[in-house]
């Protein structure tokens, strides 16, 4: 009954929140996706046998995956660390109620342990193994190991919402990409270590012991954590943040106009949502090692997208939602003794410089060769030249307030989100690869970054035109903005 009680108070509150229609679409589009990628992940499971085998021939599929085993659960832990809700956001309303703490705690349990992640271990492992029992596998050896994995999944999913808690996920992060560079760059077996510890026939069961008694131990110490700070003064208290860029008196010898550039910099650092943005705007540095590194994107366009993420992440992410940053207090912005236009250029310095140290973060990708690192650099030109531009009048077509404090995740926070910013996004993306193709088939790939970066080149020597263009269409709905703001 306690649990019906909580699942119809949740319903209650989606359906009396403000725009509760546009977050229904939003949970619907999401849904048909997710059940997309489910059903992907089932055929993957189910062609995953025969697809090792083809593609390695001379060896046991089953060994095969054991061998990337790490790397399967270091992706999931990342992805459950970043994407993963923790069901945690409601507790506060439910302690006012007359619910037993043991209910809650419970009920957030089963909500945490049914999470739609841990089903990814079900669609492709089991298949897996039950394949390879039908191709003359052992039957109990392939059940245990996919018991084994199960649990092991399990255990991610507690062990993400401690790494949330301790926010330590930015260490965790680099210390999974450490253990990749000690298998890539042959240092230490990692992978072959760990898959024989799964695989082993002769350890079998106690591969699945451990496991158990890990998922066990996790669950318990869940539960406990639940239940020392359940309380409105100890876990669900506001926790105190101390001051972050106070003193930024530096800025004053660049102009009047970074009075607004300090504010913005105050705001990043001090704010939960804006923070979120810059941790994955770092993240985004690292979107190169997806691309580069791999020979099949030797001379495919994929290397563009790369190239625009890794130096363009902050501005994708940050500059999209201007005005909506300064949503609860911008009617007071726009009283002050400052023209649109310092506003804008403070927006646009902010995102300029993050381009810039981004560039300058990159460097380490000269590894993969002069000709990856120039075609950063043509990508960041592009970012600083129309990237830059374009966050801007996407911006000035949003007037969905953001509440700067709201501890969701990043991709979960659906605040300002719109389809006109999702759509954006296409010429961000779309447009500097459709520049670079079109150079290379005129000269190859020298003429494709020389397009790209001229095009970035040529926006920069037009920059008055479009501040001023851009500077219009934000004074032509100043005023629904505003209404937009107060009646949030």
């Amino acid at each position: 009954m306690a649990t019906y009680s909580l699942a119809a108070l949740r319903r209650k509150q989606f359906f009396r929140s403000p725009q509760w229609e546009v977050k229904l679409v939003l949970r619907i589009l999401l849904g048909f996706f997710v059940v997309y990628m489910l059903v992907s992940f089932l055929l993957l499971g189910l062609g995953l046998h025969f697809i090792l085998k083809d593609s390695f021939p001379e060896q046991d599929p089953f060994e095969v995956v054991n061998a990337f085993l790490i790397y399967y659960f270091g992706v999931e832990l990342i992805v459950r660390i970043y994407f993963q809700k923790l069901p945690v956001t409601d507790i506060q309303s439910f302690l006012l109620l007359p619910i037993k703490k043991t209910k809650i705690i419970r009920s957030v349990m089963r909500r945490l342990l049914f999470s739609g992640f841990n089903a990814v271990s079900v669609l492709i492992f089991l298949p897996f193994s039950l394949v390879q029992i039908f191709e003359g596998g052992p039957q109990q050896q392939r059940l245990l190991w996919w018991l084994t994995i199960l649990m092991l999944s399990l255990c991610l999913n507690y062990l993400a919402f401690f790494i949330n808690k301790s926010q330590n996920a930015l260490w965790i992060s680099a210390a999974l990409l450490g253990v990749y560079f000690l298998e890539r760059f042959k240092i230490f077996d990692v992978a072959n270590f760990f898959g024989t510890l799964v695989q082993s026939n002769e350890h079998q069961w106690i591969s699945l012991l451990g496991a158990a008694i890990l998922l066990f131990g996790l669950s318990l110490l869940t539960y406990r954590f639940f239940k020392r700070e359940l309380y409105l003064d100890r876990g669900l208290q506001r926790k105190k943040e101390q001051i972050i860029g106070k003193d930024l008196s530096f800025l004053d010898r660049l102009g009047k106009r970074n009075t607004l550039l300090k504010n913005d910099i105050r705001l990043i650092f001090r704010n939960a949502r804006s923070r979120q943005v810059l941790l994955f705007s770092f993240l985004f540095l690292f979107y190169g090692l997806i691309f580069f590194p791999q020979e099949i994107y030797a001379d495919s366009v994929m290397l563009v997208f790369a190239a625009i993420f890794t130096t363009g992440g902050f501005t994708l992410a940050f500059g999209q939602y201007v005005p909506a940053w300064d949503s609860e207090y911008y009617p007071l912005l726009m009283c002050q003794n400052l023209t649109y236009r310092s506003y804008l250029e403070s927006k646009w310095r902010l995102m300029a410089f993050s381009v810039i140290v981004s560039l300058l973060l990159c460097l380490p990708y000269l590894f993969f060769g002069v000709h990856i690192y120039l075609l950063i650099v043509a990508g960041a030109l592009f970012n600083l030249g129309i990237g830059t531009y374009v966050n801007l009048i996407s911006g000035a077509l949003n007037r969905s307030p953001i509440k700067l404090n709201v501890k969701a995740k990043a991709f979960e926070n659906t605040q300002a989100f719109s389809l006109m910013q999702f759509l954006f996004i296409i010429p961000k993306l779309i447009l500097p690869m459709g520049i670079y193709w079109i150079g290379t088939l005129i000269s190859g790939f020298s003429m494709g970054i020389g397009l790209l970066a001229f095009s970035g080149l040529l926006g920069l020597c037009f920059h008055q035109r479009f501040m001023q263009w851009i500077e219009q269409r934000y004074l032509h709905g100043k005023h629904r903005t505003l209404e937009a703001f107060l009646n949030k």
